[in-house]
């Protein structure tokens, strides 16, 4: 009996230990919190408050999901070449951000994976919030392979002018909608104002809505025609150009323009009466105001179109060890205000302040963030999730945001809407009229060419031995086939 009973003793020690063990174990790997690696775009320079910000950050992600988030931010420069080399390589990770062609061939080849089940499953806050037509979007062959944040589709053009200026001179500024409508105010300014430049050459015509931007460089989409053709064959664009270089010649742009790189901080200089806006148009003109530091006025000038070219948002690699956590914490960042405003603008008393007399005046949170040598941090809110969810501040007020929301219910919508184009039939010639365009850009926003007709029929002869025809054709062919599927999918 002694002997079993030391037996029976040692086998309960064993057991109890292997529990002890086994609890211990369990434990460790509920604390055990997987760290999900997001790849994103730099947005600023200076990002140095970043672990102030995600240790702000993990404290909700990691109370309501059980996990933790990490940025890997890459300079804008270099972002697509190195997601394309991880992408090719196979490298593992969770998450990124990408658009376009490159996008699709790495979907096409298995590099992230469908959405579908883990947005029916663990995102019921994006999908009641995602628009219809933003829903559309995000997909590829009928399935679902990005998370796009639900912002402007259609943006908001204007006029920005000096409110000293506008008062001095007594203009009816509201009715100034176009390039050639600027000019007596321009000829005005000068020949009486000689330190004022009378307006920034990245100022541009009323917006057209008989043309629109390709996914090629130097090449628009005829709504009329619904075709692709050269930008400088496009009559609008060509009217533009010619009216930019009578205004160069005229000295209502600087004749040093060309050399300028910084375009904000050359508005925020002071020295020139008409500018341009910085994505959306404000009546009262209280965002220009605010992003360029001294009292602005503004003429609206049109809505761009609506015009998606395939996916473009947050993708969850195939290789991601937690997909799960993946859905969870982009659905988090679109249920949670505070997470979403906290990762764009980052944290109270370090990268911004309360605006106590707004917020009480718009009944919601109002801010003031910091910006220029102060600012440390920043992400736009559209690379995370709802544009709409964001604080009001002076990157978008509560009343641009309405703004944004109604223009992207009554915009119109491109005939080409929807199209992506395959360059790899073409990819060579794509590389050289993009370079060819790159290399004229400029010259033609500024209008700083010794002879416009010259120039121009020189510019035409060098996009054609690029290669811009034989692009032009493949882009037709292609926009035709995928326009006939369209219609007999209806």
């Amino acid at each position: 009996m002694k002997k079993n009973f030391k037996i029976s003793a040692f086998v309960l020690a064993v057991s109890m230990l292997a529990a002890v063990v086994s609890g211990c174990s369990q434990k460790a790997a509920k604390n055990e919190e997987p760290t999900l690696v997001w790849y994103m775009r730099k947005p600023i320079s200076n990002m140095s408050s970043y672990d102030v910000v995600m240790e702000e950050a993990n404290k909700i992600i990691s109370k309501e999901i059980g996990a933790k988030l990490e940025f890997k931010f890459i300079e804008s420069g270099m972002y697509d070449q190195k997601m394309n080399a991880m992408c090719s390589s196979g490298e593992a990770f969770d998450m990124c951000n990408l658009s376009g062609r490159s996008l699709l061939n790495f979907i096409d080849d298995g590099v992230f994976m469908p959405l579908d089940d883990l947005l029916s499953e663990y995102g019921s806050d994006i999908t009641s919030q995602q628009s219809d037509l933003v829903k559309e979007g995000c997909k590829y062959k009928d399935k679902t392979y990005v998370v796009a944040g639900e912002g402007a589709m259609s943006v908001s053009r204007s006029f920005v002018f000096k409110k000293d200026l506008v008062d001095k001179y007594g203009i009816d500024y509201k009715n100034m909608n176009d390039l050639k409508s600027l000019e007596p105010y321009l000829e005005a300014l000068k020949q009486n104002e000689p330190d004022v430049i009378p307006m920034i050459d990245a100022v541009v015509d009323k917006v057209s809505e008989n043309y629109c931007v390709s996914d090629v460089q130097g090449v628009v989409f005829d709504e009329n025609k619904e075709e692709f053709m050269m930008s400088y064959d496009h009559p609008e664009v060509l009217e533009e150009a010619k009216t930019k270089y009578d205004y160069y010649k005229k000295g209502y742009i600087e004749k040093d323009a060309i050399s300028k790189t910084d375009a904000l901080s050359e508005k925020k200089s002071g020295r020139y009466a008409v500018m341009n806006n910085e994505g959306y148009y404000s009546e009262d003109g209280s965002k220009s105001t605010a992003q360029h530091g001294f009292p602005c006025v503004e003429s609206y000038t049109g809505n761009t179109m609506i015009r998606q070219s395939g996916p473009s948002g947050t993708c969850i690699n195939a290789k991601s060890k937690n997909p799960e956590k993946c859905m969870q914490l982009l659905n988090l960042i679109w249920k949670d205000e505070y997470l979403l405003n906290t990762l764009a603008y980052g944290v109270e008393g370090v990268n911004y302040t309360v605006n106590e007399e707004r917020s009480q005046e718009i009944g919601a949170k109002s801010i003031n963030v910091k910006s220029g040598a102060e600012q440390t941090w920043a992400v736009w809110h559209n690379w995370l999730g709802p544009l709409f969810n964001q604080w009001d501040s002076s990157w978008n007020t509560v009343e641009i945001l309405n703004t944004i929301k109604e223009n992207n219910k009554t915009a119109k919508i491109s005939k080409s809407s929807g199209f992506v184009f395959d360059t790899n039939p073409v990819k060579a010639e794509v590389a050289k009229v993009t370079a060819t365009y790159q290399s004229v850009y400029r010259i033609f926003q500024i209008g700083c060419m010794e002879d416009f007709d010259t120039y121009l029929e020189d510019t035409r002869s060098e996009m054609k031995t690029s290669g811009v025809e034989k692009v032009i054709a493949e882009m037709n062919k292609q926009y035709k086939e995928w326009k006939n599927n369209e219609s007999s999918n209806k």
